[in-house]
């Protein structure tokens, strides 16, 4: 592609991190669908790169925060979502354990618990169907469930 191309490229990218922030594979497959060869591609992401406007890293940390106040999810489907990113598992790893599983989960559970009704027996088991299809461990549930209904009986039998 000629030189307008690449600056086009550049400035496609330039646009689409304006609008919020984008992981560089994210960033990339944007800019193939958009019809830019590769070498505009990765000659615009390594000008963003100079420029510090590509990290993957805080990425993440964005990603995370906003699912965190939006859609508080546990590991694995949080995992699953920044996977679709193309965030490397590396970085995955690092937003994911930066983030308390066990207050994701409670958010999740006070949150959801609000608008449950019957009685309280049926409340903690669509609260716990809830919090698996969310994606949080069995020990994370039962311990947030404690908390929030404040019962502890026969949790055990539940998973």
């Amino acid at each position: 592609m000629d030189e307008n191309k690449k600056s086009s490229a550049l400035d496609t990218a330039i646009r689409l991190l304006a609008g919020r922030a984008h992981g560089r594979a994210e960033l990339e497959a944007k800019l193939r669908k958009k019809g830019f060869d590769a070498d505009a591609i990765s000659k615009a992401l390594a000008r963003l790169d100079e420029l510090g406007l590509t990290d993957d890293r805080a990425f993440a940390q964005s990603c995370m925060t906003g699912m965190a106040r939006r859609r508080p999810e546990g590991r694995l489907k949080t995992r699953a979502r920044l996977k679709q990113k193309g965030l490397p598992n590396e970085i995955i790893d690092e937003a994911i354990t930066s983030f308390d599983q066990a207050a994701l989960c409670r958010a999740a559970a006070e949150k959801r618990i609000r608008t449950l009704t019957g009685p309280s027996e049926q409340k903690k088991k669509k609260l716990i169907a809830f919090l698996k299809n969310r994606g949080f461990d069995w020990e994370t549930i039962r311990e947030t469930v404690e908390q929030v209904t404040g019962e502890k009986d026969e949790m055990e039998g539940m998973n």
